[in-house]
This record gives structure tokens, sequence and C-alpha cells, in this order.
């Protein structure tokens, strides 16, 4: 009670909206590649543009920070910005850079001095590098939000989540599928019918982001960490309350991925999750597939999954949201302006606000402030967002699934008397 107390009233003398550190300057960030702009749907960058629009409205601080290891790249990141970024209601875009200059692999840590407790931050990095910039960043006491994975072993995960119960701060995992609507939506539904009985799901991506994504493909992690957390997430928390994963068997396919990157590499990768429902013992089943070297098609990003519950069917397809365009010179495909808009109104504002891919951010801001002001704790979000608490089995089974895959055996999930994640065991 004492350590709470003393938590909310060092936030709550915090004046002001928090300043924002981002570390990682890639496509997600910045819309800017090592090719030059991104050629997927994300040209404009995500994370970079959101914060400049929470800058605008008074969400977050006059400071925004991009951290990444090479400060020469900086200038053509401004000159992408400037050129695409030009909306009417969007006039500054400016942020400071780190490194200044040259390369350093360790420039999170000279970022992080320059801001302070209670601000802060998004890891959007290479999988391996997520544990320790985040663990530097939650020592600080920076509210920190780390895209999926938030790392690649429940042991990290537990020490994160331990640090930042210590420190009193926020920790969130950029999962942005939970704030589609229609999603939203579903797991509102599958909440109330009944016993769990089977899942899939499938998420791809176009062979040609292997191009962009070949400094870590099939290195520092691989397909299914980077595409599949997005549906297990979707359905671990689905599945609160209702069911839990306790074995985990995988399969890959090979062969385009080592041609294209000259190195072994999984195309596709498949887990296969038992799961085992609380209330009635029954088992249920659910199957993962994410892959990267799908062919261009309409969408960047094939997304979709089938849930069979007790008392219902529930199908999602993420990317088909019944809006097409054929355009000359473009070609056909299919929008979703649900997750991200970078089409400006008629008078060239920026109005991206609604985009499940903005909410998620603005969500962890808003919750942060909350929490700076006195007025919430951080645990208090644990059943609301995907906080580092609440995503345990996740990581649990993506571990266990890289572990399957390695190991050529089915792993367990054990769980402690808390019926939380403790860790994995292999089957003899």
């Amino acid at each position: 009670v004492f350590l709470a107390s003393t938590i909310a009233l060092r936030w709550s003398a915090m004046a002001g909206p928090p300043n924002a550190l981002l570390f990682g300057t890639g496509e997600y960030v910045t819309g800017f590649t090592g090719q030059g702009g991104s050629q997927s749907d994300k040209t404009f960058g995500v994370v970079g543009l959101v914060h400049f629009d929470l800058r605008r409205r008074g969400k977050v601080g006059s400071r925004i920070g991009l951290c990444g290891t090479n400060g020469d790249k900086f200038p053509q990141i401004r000159e992408h910005f400037a050129k695409n970024l030009t909306f009417t209601n969007l006039p500054n875009i400016d942020f400071e850079g780190y490194p200044k200059a040259g390369r350093n692999s360790e420039a999170y840590k000279d970022a992080l001095k320059e801001f302070q407790a209670g601000d802060i931050c998004s890891v959007f990095t290479p999988d391996d590098t997520h544990f320790d910039i985040a663990m530097e960043a939650i020592g600080a006491g920076l509210h920190t939000m780390v895209t999926k994975p938030i790392v690649k072993t429940l042991e990290e995960h537990k020490k994160m989540v331990a640090l930042a119960r210590e420190k009193g701060v926020l920790l969130q995992i950029e999962v942005h599928k939970r704030f589609d609507p229609i999603y939203n939506d579903a797991r509102s539904r599958i909440q109330n019918l009944g016993d769990f009985n089977y899942f899939v799901s499938y998420m791809s991506q176009p062979k040609f982001q292997l191009e962009t994504f070949k400094a870590w493909a099939g290195i520092s992690s691989d397909i299914s960490y980077y595409l599949n957390s997005h549906h297990i997430d979707f359905h671990v928390w689905a599945m609160e309350g209702i069911a839990v994963p306790v074995r985990v068997t995988a399969m890959a396919s090979t062969g385009v991925a080592k041609e294209i990157l000259g190195r072994e590499c999984e195309d596709t990768i498949t887990l296969n999750v038992e799961w085992e429902n609380k209330k009635t013992g029954n088992k249920g089943t659910a199957v993962y597939t994410a892959s990267w070297v799908a062919s261009k098609s309409d969408v960047h990003s094939q997304q979709r999954f089938f849930c069979l519950m007790e008392k219902a069917e529930v199908t999602a397809d993420q990317c088909h949201r019944g809006y097409t365009v054929a355009e000359d010179g473009v070609g056909f495909a299919s929008h979703n302006p649900l997750y991200i808009r970078n089409k400006p109104d008629s008078k060239g504002r920026y109005v991206g606000q609604a985009g499940y891919g903005y909410v998620s951010f603005e969500k962890f801001v808003d919750a942060a402030q909350q929490i700076r002001d006195g007025a919430a704790k951080p645990e208090d979000f644990d059943d609301e967002l995907p906080t580092g608490a609440a995503t345990l089995k996740v990581t649990a089974i993506l571990e266990a699934g890289r572990r399957a895959l390695d190991e050529k055996k089915a792993i367990k999930i054990c769980y402690d008397a808390d019926g939380a994640p403790d860790h994995l065991e292999a089957e003899v």
C-alpha cells in the first residue's frame, strides 16, 4: 500500500503530457526502409505519424525522440517525412534523433538519459533487442510499449513484468487487432458461447518483404514470432476465463525464403496448440499459421480466423472489408481504412484517429496519463489492455512453438498456483 501510494504521489506531481521516445527507425515507425520509402501499406509509417498527431492533440509532450543505431539515416528520414507527411493540420513533424551521427548499437542508453520517469516510449526494433531496450526503459521509469512479440522467451517476459511492477510503470504490447471494431466485437461474442472447441488462423506477407527483413529474418526471429503473435494474442484474449493452452507442437515449410536470402529460413510456420477448458476439462485445438512467402495480391497481408465454440461459429477476414479500388497504374486492391487512413480529408487534414492502428497507441498514452495523474495504477489496466502481465500465455505459446520446431518434440506449458504460465517442459 505504501509503495502504491508513493508511486501515485510521484506521478501526480507531473504536469502536462508525457514526452515520447520511439525506439526503432524502420518501416513501421517511419515508413522508410533501406531501399527508400516502404512499398507496403505503411508508406507513411505508423508510429511516428501517430505520435506527431498525438502531440498536436496535446496528448504527447513537445519532445519526440527517434532512436535507432545509425544516426546518418536521419537526414533521409526527415526528407521522407517532409515529402509524405504534408497534412495541413500537422505542421510539426520535428523530432530528436539518437544517435546524433554514426553508428551506435547502444544509443538507446544515451537517449533514455534525455528523458525522465513518467515519459512514454515504444520499442519497434528487431525481436532479439526488445528485452535489453525495454528493461533499460522500464528501469528508468518510462511507461513502455513493445511491439509483438514482446520478447521471445517466457523467462524474459516474466522479468519484464516483475520490473514494471517494481517501478510502477505501464508495460504494454502493441497488438492492434484488439482494437479493430470487428475483432473486438467477435471477442465479446466468443466470451459468451460456452466451451472452446477449435480455432484456425492464417496471416501472411508477400515475399518481397523479405528484402526489407533480410537483416534479421531467420536469424534473430522467425515468421511465427512476427505474424502468428497477432492471432495468438487475439485468441488468448478471447479465451480469458474459458480455456488455457497446455501443449504445443509445430511444423514448418522451407525453400522460398532460403532462395531469396541465401541462408536457412522457414517460409511458413504452423503451431498446433492443445487447449483445456477451465470449467469442464474438455479439450480444444488451435492451429496458427504464418508465412512471409506469399505472392503479391490485392492486400499486403492476408489475415483471417475461424473459431468454433460450443454454441456458435465465428469467422472474420480482417483484410477484406468489402471495399476495393481498381486504379490505373496501381491495379486492384482491397483497402482497410479501419486500420490506418492516410488519405486526407477535403481540407488536406490528417483524419486517421479512428483507425485501430492509431487507437492502440492512444489507449496506451491515455493509460499512462492516468497513472501520471495518480488516477490509476498500472495493474488497473490488466483486464482492459494487452499489458505485460495479461499476455504471458502468448509468449509461452510462441516460445513453445519455436522449441517444438528446434527440438522436434511437443512442449508443455506449466502453470503456477495462481494460474499464470510458469515454465515450459519438453515431453520425453
